[in-house]
């Protein structure tokens, strides 16, 4: 059964929307909170790819002081983002998703970076000003401890029957504890420092406390599209509207097909989609190298189980082949260490140390499991083939890009030969004309009309 039909039938079966918790005179609606973590654990076999411990708590504290002066001043825009959405371009790292903004409007912006996985110095990043995350997250570790014990959850019973369900078990009450903290500590905060006129998100079903609060102080919330926006996407498919209060106002896609999606296609609750485009595809399509032999490949890699199958597969595929072509691994957060314990990797298997773009630019074809580097990589011009193991990546891209002519899907070495067969000779621009749909072109002119008009309401 795909996600969205699973999704579906949860939904429409059981009274989801009345699973309530009640606490200081407030009733909120939690099935949103809890759905995330279900969903991600049915599908990935884990609740978070970042547990808490007391390692993450220790490196929060050290990056407490990240920027710390930056607090203070008054801003137009708040964004939350996340260390590994920078990527180096020409000496700085840039924050794919909202350096873009100084480039193309007045609008002050402040950075709030969790930087859970990667850290970077001050003088290393192109953002004007930023701070780290952590001032927000201990202060929510606190105050869930100390003043959280205890909750009333009304129509627990449906918890468990989802749980049984999807055969998973999740901490319930810590993810509750995790929201209602979020909420509480951030109408502290709006009460201490200066308020912005507008929050921008990255990842909105991550942060359903603060989007409440900042909406009942009358700040509107933005969504910025970060990756994949389908039915396949368990976090934005809705098949029963929930309130709207703990939702953005605004989600800013990619392309139109998200738009699609997300006003005809679910019941994710939110007042208005409007396509933008994507900063950095704008960038690096204007680098594409003009293409010469089909024999290198970037393949970005997953963490977990699906992104070790892929490399396995590539591996037996490569001595079917006699190591005639080239694969330039692109890694996220598992180090290069942990993939050289595990795998026993050739000499033509290389690890690209610059940034994915970068590695798309220079290779003939993109190969991956799932990512969203895929649609990417079509945008920039290159064709997209996907490890299709287990129907996992047609559940998540299927109707986006099932139909498109320089996309494959596959299962096996045959697939993926007759896939290479077929792109001798072709052309980036024909890929980029076949993508226009998936993401807009002339980002900066996009949300530099977006923030003049919209931010002035």
């Amino acid at each position: 059964m795909k996600i969205n039909e699973l999704i579906s039938e949860i939904e429409t079966t059981k009274a989801v929307e009345s699973i309530l918790v009640k606490h200081k005179n407030n009733a909120f609606q939690i099935y949103p909170w809890l759905k995330s973590k279900l969903l991600y654990k049915f599908i990935i076999g884990e609740e978070s790819l970042a547990q808490k411990s007391g390692n993450v708590l220790f490196r929060q504290v050290l990056s407490l002081f990240y920027g710390c002066w930056n607090w203070f001043r008054k801003y137009d825009i708040w964004a939350f983002t996340n260390s590994v959405e920078r990527i180096e371009i020409e000496g700085k790292y840039f924050d794919k998703l909202f350096d873009g903004f100084q480039s193309t409007s007045e609008k002050k912006i402040l950075l709030i970076e969790l930087q859970l996985f990667r850290r970077f110095k001050q003088k290393q990043i192109a953002s004007k000003y930023a701070v780290s995350k952590a001032l927000f997250l201990l202060s929510e570790e606190i105050y869930g401890r100390l003043f959280l014990r205890k909750f009333k959850i009304e129509n627990q019973e449906l918890i468990a029957e989802i749980e049984t369900l999807l055969k998973v078990k999740i901490d319930t009450n810590g993810t509750i504890r995790k929201y209602l903290a979020q909420y509480y500590m951030m109408h502290f905060w709006l009460k201490i420092l200066p308020n912005p006129k507008a929050v921008f998100l990255s990842v909105s079903y991550s942060h359903f406390g603060y989007i409440l609060a900042f909406k009942e102080k009358g700040i509107r919330v933005i969504e910025m599209q970060h990756g994949v926006i389908s039915r396949g996407h368990h976090a934005y498919y809705y098949a029963k509207k929930m309130e709207s209060s703990q939702f953005p106002n605004s989600v800013l896609v990619w392309g139109e097909n998200e738009r699609n999606f997300l006003t005809s296609e679910t019941k994710f609750p939110c007042e208005k989609v409007i396509p933008i485009g994507r900063s950095v595809i704008d960038v690096f399509a204007q680098k594409v190298k003009t293409y010469s032999a089909l024999n290198y490949f970037t393949v970005s890699l997953q963490d977990g189980e699906f992104g070790d199958l892929m490399l396995e597969f590539l591996l037996e595929f490569n001595k079917e082949n006699n190591s005639k072509y080239i694969f330039s691994l692109q890694r996220r957060r598992t180090s290069e260490a942990d993939y050289l314990s595990k795998f026993d990797l050739p000499p033509n298997f290389k690890f690209f140390k610059g940034n994915i773009y970068e590695n798309i630019v220079e290779t003939d074809a993109h190969f991956t499991a799932y990512s969203t580097s895929g649609i990417e990589a079509l945008a920039i011009g290159k064709p997209a083939i996907f490890f299709n193991f287990q129907n996992k990546a047609i559940d998540v891209f299927g109707v986006e890009l099932e139909n498109h002519p320089y996309v494959f899907f596959v299962n096996t070495f045959v697939e993926l030969e007759n896939a290479l067969k077929s792109l001798i000779n072709y052309k980036s621009q024909n890929i980029k004309n076949a993508t226009s749909a998936l993401i807009y072109p002339n980002y900066f002119e996009n949300i530099k009309s977006f923030l003049a008009t919209e931010l002035e309401k």
